[in-house]
């Protein structure tokens, strides 16, 4: 019903049915590119609001808002194929191969992991809870990425399924 309005619409404003299949195409073409465009937007905010959540947060949001973005937008395709290309390196800078940092991000991951125990055994309000269980993710990831030891896991489990 509501198609035959819209038609009706079309044929009113444009004339002969060749004239309102094209224009009708062209305004679904507009629609779909502005849902696609709001959609990526919603998921890039849902990304950034959930990024204090703990497990990985708001990362695959936002990679699958600038995915759904990069389709219309020459900048997020940009920016899309950027983080994609560099994102290693980024993790390379933050985790070098030297042992005096490893040692600290080691230490680092230990306070995290104390703070967390008194947290949870305290018996908290639920925001220190939660701060808490967001605090033992971070510690994780550190201690994964720090000495190439989620690769090295990662390798061994792969051993072990062969």
């Amino acid at each position: 019903m509501f198609y035959s309005e819209i038609d009706d619409i079309l044929l009113a404003v444009y004339g002969n049915s060749q004239q309102r299949r094209v224009q009708y195409f062209h305004m679904s073409e507009k629609f779909k590119r502005i849902g696609t465009d709001a959609a990526g937007y919603v998921l890039i905010v849902l990304g950034i609001a959930f990024s204090p959540l703990p497990g990985p947060g708001g990362l695959p949001l936002v990679l699958a808002g600038l995915g759904l973005l990069s389709i219309h937008n020459e900048w997020a395709r940009r920016l899309r194929e950027r983080l994609l290309d560099h994102g290693g390196k980024i993790v390379e800078k933050l985790f070098p191969n030297n042992p005096t940092v490893q040692w600290l991000y080691d230490a680092v991951v230990g306070m995290l992991l104390v703070l967390v125990a008194v947290l949870a055994w305290r018996h908290a309000a639920i925001w220190q809870i939660t701060l808490a269980s967001f605090l033992f993710f971070i510690a994780l990831l550190i201690a994964g990425l720090n000495r190439d030891r989620a690769t090295r896991l990662k390798n061994t489990l792969v051993k072990h399924k062969k």
